[in-house]
């Protein structure tokens, strides 16, 4: 089992047509993003330009979290409105538009991924899931199978469980979490 803490100091970053987007990890870790050859990828981008037109990805699942800032979008020609530290999830294929300033939480699944959970919480987690994330929404502590991590605010803890072994998750504040 691996068990990384990916500090947001230490994320690279890169411009997309309406921000920045610091790559916290992408797997595999040889895939590339604009290859679209990976199994997901979890990012933070800030939203700068208004409007700005989210990037279409054939064949994923995203998840989106406004950490800073409320999100305004229009999907399907419909307004929807989103609150800073809600989750929205929608499929990559479809057109969105946002109307608001910010900064973002993102995760991409590929299609082939069934029976994630995602979710803001900070309840206990027990499970033999392959792939685990925390991104931490405040300053935490994380206890994974009885070690103590400590995750910053935008620090994202990961897990790599091959061997399907069992995790034991607790977390004494809300963060956004992920399993599979």
């Amino acid at each position: 089992m691996i068990i990384e803490v990916i500090k947001k100091e230490e994320i690279k970053t890169s411009v997309w047509s309406g921000g920045k987007t610091n790559e916290y990890v992408i797997y595999p870790y040889n895939a590339q993003y604009a290859d679209k050859d990976f199994i997901f990828r979890i990012s933070s981008a800030t939203i700068e330009v208004v409007p700005s037109e989210f990037t279409r990805f054939d064949g994923y699942r995203r998840y989106l979290s406004m950490l800073e800032g409320d999100l305004k979008l229009y999907r399907h020609g419909k307004e929807e409105y989103y609150t800073t530290n809600t989750l929205f999830s929608f499929d990559s294929e479809e057109d969105i538009t946002s109307y608001s300033l910010g900064k973002d939480f993102n995760l991409m699944l590929h299609r082939s991924i069934e029976d994630e959970v995602v979710q803001i919480s900070s309840d206990a987690v027990d499970t033999k899931a392959v792939y685990l994330f925390i991104f931490g929404l405040v300053d935490s502590i994380a206890v994974v199978n009885n070690v103590c991590y400590s995750i910053n605010q935008y620090d994202c803890l990961i897990i790599i469980n091959e061997e399907s072994d069992d995790i034991s998750l607790t977390l004494d504040q809300k963060a956004i979490i992920g399993y599979w």
